[in-house]
């Protein structure tokens, strides 16, 4: 994770580490001057320096968010590999301030206020352009608490002496008490909350790496490997995604109900090792679209034979010139209406399969009558966006609430920006809950 953070940004790295250093000898001299232990004061000043590099000061696209996400999950952050960093973050700050302070609760109660000050320094910071989360902030905070509490059994264990907290209380209370006013007004004035259910991505357990090994398995055998697996919760009415880092590409899958499987084994136009040879294809490269679409067509029989069913073909071109290949699509229309049954393989130059788009809805049973017809929809549509102008875009069956429906994919054009606005065929009303993963993009039919 931290190779993919700093890829490209080794100017960054460099100031990092130089900011640490200059950190660490300030700690150091100012301790060794004024204070003892300075090798611990060195280590806090560093410890803290890192975090503030690494949340505010490293630079990233964006804008400021001036949003702070509200998690009603609590649990969720502690079950993530985000969260578990944030809790290894925060930790050498509170093992490092109970060795150069000599106290426990200020270190707690400080660290804590770092973290609220990083979450909101996060959202406001142009540079940054990312909002605040609240389980950052908890998870940082259970970190500095623990790390106190390992500090607070290095020193017992060496013989030393922690302060009480009433040797410190006031001026503890009084520090606490000035920041957390100050983080009260910039969150009053400068901030945004947004109530969510979920944020993180979680740390995949056992029944979810293994179904994806299957599921991968059914369709490359054993040519991909998985390094690693999170899990995505769900919006809008849409399922949770595994989400699949394989030693090259990546894959994502629906879940609980594992019926949407996208794959990319390659993203560039030189076929590599990791596209997937299928058996019995030939040598041959594929010169033609009805070349790639003879491959795909031996691939899909044996793996994905659902897909054939019913539906028609059409094998085009990737890029201007099929530098990336052929994309062979298979698709099902029943009273105009398309089917969620959708499968997409893409057949590279050299005649292997470099990217995948399954879908087999097998709940799929049949749609409630169409009552709003083609240029209803555009009008209803039309209305909706302010007068915006509209083009019928397709008819599709989508899955709201456990029942499948037929939609109209209206697509509104205002100045320069165009985007999609579903409207249900049978009630007329716009669904505003559309998403991506269970409309499917109108590739060619």
């Amino acid at each position: 994770m931290l190779q993919a953070v700093f890829n490209g940004r080794r100017e960054f790295i460099l100031i990092a580490l130089a900011a640490l250093a200059i950190s660490a000898g300030i700690g150091y001299f100012t301790a060794k001057k004024l204070l003892n232990r300075p090798w611990a004061y060195a280590g806090l000043f560093a410890a803290v320096a890192a975090e503030l590099s690494v949340t505010i000061f490293f630079p990233s696209s964006g804008h400021v968010s001036g949003q702070c996400v509200l998690n009603r999950n609590y649990g969720e952050p502690f079950a993530t590999e985000q969260g578990l960093l944030n809790v290894a973050m925060f930790l050498p700050i509170g093992v490092l301030g109970v060795l150069a302070l000599r106290h426990v609760f200020p270190v707690f109660l400080g660290g804590a206020l770092l973290s609220v000050a990083t979450e909101l320094g996060q959202a406001l910071a142009p540079w940054v352009g990312r909002s605040c989360d609240s389980g950052d902030v908890l998870t940082n905070t259970l970190g500095a608490g623990a790390g106190a509490l390992i500090g607070w059994a290095i020193v017992r264990a060496f013989r030393g002496k922690v302060r009480s907290l009433r040797s410190a209380g006031k001026p503890t209370a009084v520090g606490f008490a000035v920041g957390f006013i100050a983080c009260a007004v910039v969150w009053k004035a400068c901030i945004t909350p947004l109530v969510v259910d979920s944020t993180s991505l979680q740390i995949a357990g056992g029944d979810e790496k293994s179904q994806a090994q299957q599921v991968l398995a059914a369709a490359f055998d054993e040519h991909v490997k998985i390094k690693n697996v999170q899990l995505q919760s769900g919006q809008n009415d849409a399922p949770d995604l595994l989400l699949i880092a394989l030693e090259s590409g990546f894959a994502e899958l629906s879940w609980p109900d594992k019926e949407q499987l996208t794959v990319s084994l390659e993203s560039t136009s030189e076929p590599g090792p990791s596209s997937f040879a299928v058996p019995g294809a030939g040598p041959a490269a594929p010169k033609t679209a009805d070349d790639a679409l003879r491959i795909a067509m031996k691939y899909a029989e044996k793996r994905f034979p659902w897909g054939l069913e019913n539906s028609h073909v059409k094998s085009f071109p990737v890029g201007e010139d099929a530098e990336f290949g052929w994309m062979v699509s298979w698709r099902s229309r029943i009273d105009g209406v398309l089917m969620p049954m959708r499968l997409d393989v893409q057949i590279n130059t050299a005649g292997r399969v470099s990217a995948l788009l399954a879908r087999h809805a097998e709940d799929f049973t049949s749609l409630p009558p169409r009552k709003v017809s083609e240029k209803q929809a555009g009008a209803i549509a039309s209305e909706y966006e302010g007068g915006a102008k509209t083009a019928v875009d397709n008819l599709l069956a989508i899955r709201r609430e456990g029942e499948w429906r037929a939609q109209w994919v209206i697509t509104v054009s205002a100045g320069t920006d165009s985007y999609p606005v579903y409207v249900d065929a049978e009630t007329g009303k716009v669904d505003e809950r559309a998403s991506p993963i269970q409309s499917l993009p109108t590739t060619p039919n």
